[in-house]
């Protein structure tokens, strides 16, 4: 009789024990691939744009209300990235998927891209230089290298070695967040 009370306790509570003891999956930590796929999605994204700002600048007719709705597909390109790289948690895998010279070399041509574009707008249409401020492009643009640094160290370097060729360019546009983090300071 004490058996028969006993015997499904057991049994209950072993499984209860063994449930609690399986280990939970392990999750693939994100490597220099993941990355790369942020960066590339940034990259796609701006090939888009860069083409509309420079029409812009070209425009003899260019209105604040043209002007900023491409200025928010930019930030919104430049949020999408910094956020997919928050979301890779912490530093990534860098002994596979690829270096951080890969992903320098990646991000340079962006930001050279963005910069040397958005440099061009503002020799054409000063009177809307205002608007690189009211959107935080440099904030925006900070904070996707402060990710990249977070993930991959060291990158952060790499991507000021390959564009200081346009530093006095970022400096110009007042961008001195980025000016900064790239370790500019001082040599412009």
């Amino acid at each position: 009789m004490f058996f028969s009370r006993v015997a499904p306790l057991t049994v209950l509570a072993l499984g209860v024990i063994s449930a609690a003891a399986t280990p939970a999956a392990i999750k693939k930590r994100e490597d220099v691939s993941d990355v790369l796929a942020v960066v590339n999605t940034l990259k796609a994204s701006t090939s888009t744009i860069i083409p509309q700002i420079d029409a812009l600048a070209a425009s003899d007719s260019t209105t604040q209300d043209q002007v900023s709705p491409v200025f928010a597909n930019l930030m919104a390109a430049l949020n999408t990235a910094s956020t997919s790289l928050n979301g890779l948690q912490g530093k990534v895998d860098t002994s596979s998927g690829g270096t951080p010279n890969d992903v320098a070399n990646s991000i340079a041509p962006v930001y050279s891209d963005i910069t040397t574009s958005l440099d061009n707008f503002k020799k054409h249409k000063p009177q809307f230089g205002f608007l690189f401020i009211t959107f935080g492009i440099d904030a925006a643009l900070n904070k996707v290298l402060l990710g990249l640094e977070l993930v991959v160290a060291g990158v952060l370097k790499l991507v000021g070695v390959l564009l200081f060729a346009v530093g006095g360019l970022l400096k110009g546009l007042g961008f001195l967040l980025t000016f900064g983090t790239l370790g500019f300071a001082g040599l412009f």
